[in-house]
Formats: structure tokens, sequence, C-alpha cells
């Protein structure tokens, strides 16, 4: 507990607020043009951060899957596969008389996000799942799901999340055409395995998803480091999308006529999953989460279940001693680290508070329904910085309405909207450094408070 003289803290609170003033009239401020409001600066309001571990994340019914292997300097070995149940392209499906199989290929669209190497090769596997994924069910990054030892298809890949990619389609009763279609993976289907759970299925199998998914449990992508190349990355799948899917290619004979079709497999996202593990042996990452409170000049920020940073603004009751006043504006600053961040940063971080029970809650600004720029989180790439509208969090601090219990920085992904977003994501793959609330460098976290003295 700590004890304070009245007399001497108001002494304390004035000098306080004079070293952090830039101009005590209110009148043109001159530290930065966003802060062109009338009313009194601090910018010297401890802030205390710490990196911790973020909570699993519910990883079925996704926007978008996280893939890959990498080998991260400063936040170890990330490892994600995903497991995918399919569905029948039609109730009854029949791949007619005596079906001749071509081919069979995997196809996975990229999302809109890569982190690691550009230069990396990861070796993709695919393997059969033992066990179905109910859509009820709600799996988690840390859930492990069964597969059989046969490998059914490989592919080593270089991830281009940009080029699109020249393919063969095929048009029933004419020439095929040739033609691009958005960047993604295609993998090759071992024949035999087709051939056994595709081609000769039960026809009872083939009669509905709920049979079909009984008698095919779905398939399973991993990297296997061992042939991969590289320190790797990380990306994003559009399972959803409508060129996702398994595409099964056969020849069928009618009368004398020889024709290719084709038959796919959409991906059912309800039914899939993302199994995500973290090793941050030896790492910055390690040590931080093993001493949280050491005082450190950078913390960190990692999403797939990884970690966050804490907030806390120990001091913040202080304000009290001006006497009554208003928040015109409360801006929390972080910048990144850039010498050891080789990777880019995310592109958008969100804060958030917890309540008496521990559960996430978001904070005043979001409640008002103000527009996502105006709360902000968006990485800057020109200032190195995000920056945090708490304008509203502050006020009810100040005034009781609300406590402060935790307050927590974490990644997400840039198209959510702020209001719901508040559990972990699965759906961005960048991480951040942030420079602590704890540094003395020029990264130092800051949080800056406009105010207005009311008579």
């Amino acid at each position: 507990m700590r004890l304070f003289n009245p007399g001497l803290l108001t002494l304390l609170i004035s000098l306080f607020i004079l070293t952090g003033c830039q101009n005590p009239d209110g009148i043109g401020l001159d530290v930065d043009p966003d802060y062109a409001i009338k009313g009194n600066l601090i910018d010297t309001i401890t802030v205390i951060s710490h990196t911790v571990k973020e909570d699993s994340v519910k990883t079925n019914s996704l926007a978008k899957y996280p893939f890959g292997y990498l080998n991260d300097p400063v936040f170890g070995i990330t490892d994600a596969k995903v497991s995918m149940s399919l569905t029948l392209p039609s109730n009854g499906l029949t791949f007619g008389t005596s079906p001749v199989l071509d081919s069979a290929v995997l196809v996975l669209k990229y999302a809109d996000e890569y982190t690691g190497d550009p230069s990396s090769q990861l070796m993709v596997e695919v393997y059969q799942l033992r066990d179905r994924l109910t859509e009820n069910s709600n799996f988690f990054s840390n859930t492990e799901h069964l597969i059989g030892p046969e490998l059914v298809g490989s592919k080593l890949v270089k991830v281009n999340i940009k080029d699109s990619v020249l393919v063969t389609e095929l048009v029933k009763g004419k020439v095929d055409i040739s033609k691009k279609i958005a960047p993604h993976i295609r993998i090759p289907i071992n024949p035999a395995f087709i051939v056994e759970n595709f081609l000769k299925a039960p026809a009872t199998s083939l009669v509905t998803d709920i049979s079909f998914n009984e008698f095919f449990k779905g398939l399973q992508i991993k990297t296997n480091k061992l042939f991969s190349t590289g320190p790797g990355g990380l990306t994003l799948l559009d399972l959803a999308a409508t060129n996702s899917r398994l595409e099964i290619y056969y020849k069928n004979t009618v009368g004398a006529v020889v024709d290719t079709t084709l038959t796919s497999f959409n991906i059912n996202t309800g039914g899939s999953a993302a199994t995500i593990i973290h090793n941050y042996a030896g790492t910055a990452v390690e040590t931080q989460l093993a001493n949280p409170l050491l005082k450190y000049d950078v913390n960190f920020v990692q999403p797939l279940s990884g970690v966050k940073t804490s907030v806390q603004f120990p001091y913040i009751q202080n304000l009290k001693a001006l006497g009554n006043i208003i928040i015109n504006k409360a801006e929390l600053i972080a910048q990144i680290e850039t010498g050891s961040n080789v990777f880019s940063p995310s592109p958008k971080l969100i804060i958030y508070r917890t309540d008496i029970a521990d559960q996430r809650q978001p904070l005043p600004d979001v409640l008002l329904g103000l527009a996502d720029n105006s709360l902000g989180g968006f990485y800057d790439s020109t200032k190195k910085q995000y920056r945090f509208t708490l304008t509203a969090y502050i006020q009810d601090l100040l005034s009781g309405k609300l406590t402060q219990y935790n307050t927590f920085i974490t990644a997400v992904d840039s198209k959510a909207n702020n209001a719901s977003v508040l559990p972990p994501s699965a759906s961005t793959v960048s991480r951040t450094i942030l420079g602590s609330g704890n540094t003395t460098l020029p990264i130092k976290m800051k949080l800056n408070i406009i105010y207005t003295k009311v008579n």
C-alpha cells in the first residue's frame, strides 16, 4: 500500500503536470498535430507492461485458417496444420459406369497474409483423418486430430499469395482452356487412394454429406520440416472459397465417346479446424513468460494463441488531485522495435479490458460506436507505431464507473470489427515487438492525455 501526504501529493501532481504539459494554455499544441485540441497535455503517465500467454482459440468455422511452419529467431517455432472434412457436390453422387481415374489434386486458396522468409519452401503433406469433425463441436488450437499413417499427397511449396496460377479448365464436349485463377496451393493426391475412397466408395456412402463423412472422415495438411527449406513461413487459407476443394479427374465412356469429367468436393469449414503448436525454447519470449515481473525494453504480441501484452496504469487515480477534469483525448502510443523485427508487424492490434471475473470486455470507446479508424490499432508504417483511443476508458476509471483490472494488447485480423474481436485470433499470422512501458529507450510506450478543468 502506498501512503501519501495530501499536501505533498498536490505538489508532486503539480510538478508532474508542468513537466508533462507542452502548452499549459492549450493554445496551438505543437508536440504533434494530432494533439491540436484545447486543453492541458500530460505525457508522463506511468505505463507498466508485461508479456503474458494468450488463451487457446476456437479454430473451426474460421474465415481464414492458419497454416505453415516458422522458426522465428525471436518467437521460436510455430507449427500450424489444418484438418478438414469434405462435402458432396450433390446428393446421390455417382461416378458413372467403370470410371477410370486420370488424376486428383487438393486445391487450397490463399487468403491475404504471409509472414516468414519468402524464399523458404514448405513440404506440404496430406494424410487421411481417422475421426470425423462434427460441425456442432468446438475445436480449439491445442486439439490434436488423429490421422492415418499413409501419406496420400505431398508437394514442396514456395508460398506466394500475390501471383495467380495458370490452370487447365475442362470444358465438357469442347476443347479445354487455360486460365489464370487466384493464388493457391495444388497438391497431387495418390491415385490409388482416390480410387479406393471415392471411385470405389459404396453407393450408400454417397447419398448425403452425413453418410459421406461417416465413410470418409476428411484430410489433414501439415508441413514436414525435415524436407522444407529455410526458416519457413505462416500463411492463411481461404477454405470457404469455391476453388478450395478436392478435384477428381476421371474418364467415362458413353457409347463410343470417351470424355474426361471433373468432380469437385468442396471443403466444409464448419467441419474443419486448425491445430497450432508454439515452442519458445531458448527465446526472449520464453524468458519474459518465465520472469513476467522483471522490466524489459520490449514486449511481444503474437496471434494464433501465442502471447499478448498486458498494460497497466498503476497511478492513474492520482489525476483526481487535479480536481474535476474532463478527458478530451487519451491515446496510448506503442512504438515497434525495429532492430530485430525482420518480419512485417501485425496489420492491426486491439486493446481490451477484463472485468472482476477476468472476462474479456470491450473498452467503453468501442461501445460508443466509434469507427475503427477512430479507435486506432492499425499499424502506421511511417511512424512505426500503433495508436489506441482510450478517452472514455480513462474517464470512466477516474469517475469510478469502471475499475482497472487488466488491459491487454493482442493481434487480430486487419478486417475484423473492433466490437467483434474479443476472443483470441486465429485468422492473422503476423507478430509484433513493441517498446514496453518500462524502458528508457525512445520506443517507450506512452499514454498521452489532454484534459480540461471544469470550474
